[in-house]
């Protein structure tokens, strides 16, 4: 199972995966307190880490409101999901294409060729998958992520 929740007075995102915990912080500049504060609240690209290498950085994640996409770097490996008007978000990860269909009650589901891979739920400042290949574990973390930013920084 992956979880991400946002702890958001200490803005910074847990994320479980499996027996693993993960944590995923903003990305600031700047010396100003209040100023790195206000980024921190408001940023739309975060940094993954594992507790075994804290300092480390596992991913870069972001979320692009202009474009509804999100951006998942990994090393020198790239994605990006695509969204249009009326149309699911679609990404592609190894050799496939995939679709998530989103319900405006919280719930999603990732197909990939009309077969479902895994189902997910949005809910207050946390996302849950549940039940999903083994392979495709840490990309759909990092995508979890990705739509945890995209959640906290729609409009109200």
């Amino acid at each position: 199972m992956i979880r991400v929740t946002a702890k958001v007075v200490q803005n910074i995102f847990e994320v479980k995966v499996g027996t693993q915990v993960w944590t995923a912080r903003p990305v600031i500049h700047g010396t100003h307190p209040i100023g790195r504060r206000l980024q921190a609240l408001f940023s739309t690209v975060y940094t993954t880490h594992t507790l075994e290498a804290p300092e480390k950085v596992e991913s870069t994640v972001s979320y692009h409101a202009k474009k509804d996409e999100i951006w998942i770097q990994v090393g020198e490996e790239k994605w990006r999901t695509r969204s249009s008007l009326f149309g699911p978000v679609t990404f592609s990860y190894g050799d496939n294409d995939y679709t998530i269909v989103e319900k405006l009650i919280g719930r999603f589901i990732i197909l990939r060729a009309g077969q479902p891979v895994t189902q997910g739920e949005i809910g207050f400042r946390t996302i849950t998958m549940k039940e999903y290949p083994p392979e495709l574990e840490r990309f759909l973390t990092h995508l979890a992520v990705g739509y945890l930013i995209r959640t906290l920084a729609w409009p109200a």
